[in-house]
């Protein structure tokens, strides 16, 4: 999995940042720190998998665990996530997904993995009913370097 996308294998392992959650004009509407660990399991669980810790400043924490599998020449999601990831050039991956509880829910993601693996810039435009309603900005660094 890992030769076919680079782009994933630069950027596997753990991360720390910040989420910065605006609505359409700007506004703040919630920032929290968050840890990833990403990687392309070899217990042969999925083929991709993410765990992401997000804690806020007033104590509350969420944690999650999305496996994606090898299909249609693509990584897609299984679960709690339904749609889809793939990488769109040497820096870029693109994630196109719905929430398997709320389908009106739709998330465009894209990951900016810098060259040298150690800084990722992330975006995500999430819709309802195909209005956009919220943009997550997020700056990570590699936390296992």
């Amino acid at each position: 999995m890992a030769q076919r996308f680079p782009v994933l294998a630069r950027g596997s392992g753990r991360w720390i940042g910040t989420y910065t959650h605006l609505d359409p004009t700007g506004g703040l509407v919630d920032e929290h720190e968050v840890e990833t660990d990403s990687e392309f399991p070899a217990d042969g669980a999925a083929d991709f998998r993410l765990r992401i810790h997000n804690r806020w400043r007033d104590g509350r924490e969420s944690q999650i665990e999305p496996l994606a599998d090898y299909r249609n020449d693509r990584l897609e999601w299984r679960e709690r996530l339904v749609g889809w990831m793939n990488e769109l050039d040497e820096q870029t991956v693109y994630l196109n997904f719905t929430y398997a509880s709320d389908p009106s829910l739709r998330v465009c993601e894209m990951i900016q993995v810098s060259p040298d693996g150690m800084s990722r810039a992330r975006t995500w435009h999430w819709f309802r009913d195909d209005r956009l309603f919220k943009v997550t900005l997020a700056r990570e660094k590699r936390a296992d370097a």
